[in-house]
C-alpha cells in the first residue's frame, strides 16, 4: 500500500520523519519533557526519537507506521505517530500527537487532526483510536472536544510505570 501525499495544515509543512529530522524530533521530545514525565515518570531517553520510528506491535509491518513532523516558522513544532490497520483493518491508531509547549492552546493540534481525518479516510480508514492516561485530564478534554468517544478502559504497562488509561475512538 502506498502513502498518498500528506495533508495540508495551514501555516505548516508536513513530512515523514527520517534522516536529519530524527535529531529534530529528539529535540522536540526533550522540549515536551512534561508529557513524557507525566506518562512514563521520567524524561525522554537520548534515543527516544529513533525508538519512536520503529515502535510498533511485533506483528505489525513498519510500512504501516507513520511518524510525521509538522514544521512551522519556529522549526519542528509538532509530531504525529499513526499506525494504519491497527488494532484491526480500517482502524488507525494514533499513538502520539505532540505539540511543543509554547504552541499548545493555539489551535495547532485541532488543525493537524482536522487535516488528518480526510487523509485517513483516503487510506480506507473508518475510525481513529487512541488512549489517554488518567493523569492527563487536559488530553482527555481535548479528545472529547474533537469528537472522540470513550470506548473502554485498560491498564498500560510501561517499563517503570503502570497507568490506567481510557480508550477513545472517532468514527470517520
Amino acid at each position: 500500500m502506498t502513502t498518498p501525499d500528506l495533508p495540508h495544515v495551514e501555516g505548516a509543512q508536513l513530512a515523514l520523519i527520517s534522516g536529519s529530522a530524527v535529531e529534530e524530533l529528539q529535540v522536540l521530545l526533550e522540549r515536551c519533557e512534561d508529557f513524557e514525565v507525566l506518562v512514563t515518570g521520567h524524561p525522554p531517553e537520548p534515543y527516544a526519537a529513533r525508538e519512536l520510528l520503529v515502535d510498533a506491535p511485533p506483528d505489525h509491518p513498519l510500512r504501516d507506521k507513520f511518524v510525521i513532523g509538522v514544521w512551522t516558522d519556529q522549526g519542528l513544532t509538532a509530531a504525529i505517530d499513526l499506525l494504519r490497520d491497527f488494532p484491526e483493518r480500517h482502524v488507525w491508531y494514533l499513538g502520539l500527537l505532540l505539540v511543543a509547549p509554547e504552541d499548545r492552546g493555539q489551535g495547532l493540534g485541532e488543525r493537524i487532526l482536522a487535516a488528518f481525518r480526510p487523509w485517513i479516510l483516503s487510506q480506507e480508514g473508518r475510525a481513529i483510536r487512541l488512549i489517554v492516561q488518567d493523569q492527563n485530564p487536559a488530553a482527555r478534554r481535548f479528545w472529547v472536544r474533537e469528537g472522540f468517544v470513550e470506548i473502554g478502559t485498560a491498564t498500560q504497562e510501561l517499563m517503570d510505570r503502570t497507568n490506567q488509561v481510557a480508550r477513545f475512538e472517532l468514527k470517520l
